[in-house]
């Protein structure tokens, strides 16, 4: 869902504070957000099927920004996911895999 629907809002960027908490409801109902929101919307939609989640921000390959992205606990093993970067491969027409190589990723906090 969030790949397909999602968009993401650059104009949202110099507005942020540092004490920016995304809204989930907002980011689903206006279809945008950032890539915390996009992270926040992964984490809270998997967290209602019971699948623990958690949201991971720090930097990731081929972003220079600081970034969000989601870790999911599957079959015993934390894997990582970024639904951020999967959207703009999917609005691009390109395919990409779910499961990310997580050795690229340099996470500094996770909720």
């Amino acid at each position: 869902y969030i790949i397909r629907n999602v968009s993401y809002d650059y104009a949202k960027i110099p507005t942020l504070t540092s004490n920016y908490l995304p809204n989930v409801e907002q980011t689903f109902f206006n279809n945008s957000g950032i890539c915390y929101d996009y992270a926040s919307l992964f984490a809270a939609m998997v967290r209602s099927l019971g699948v623990p989640t958690k949201m991971a921000k720090g930097y990731a390959p081929g972003i220079d920004e600081y970034h969000a992205w989601n870790e999911v606990l599957i079959d015993g093993e934390w894997k990582t996911i970024d639904t951020t970067m999967d959207a703009a491969y999917h609005q691009a027409g390109q395919n990409t895999q779910m499961i990310k190589n997580s050795a690229g990723f340099n996470k500094t906090s996770e909720v």
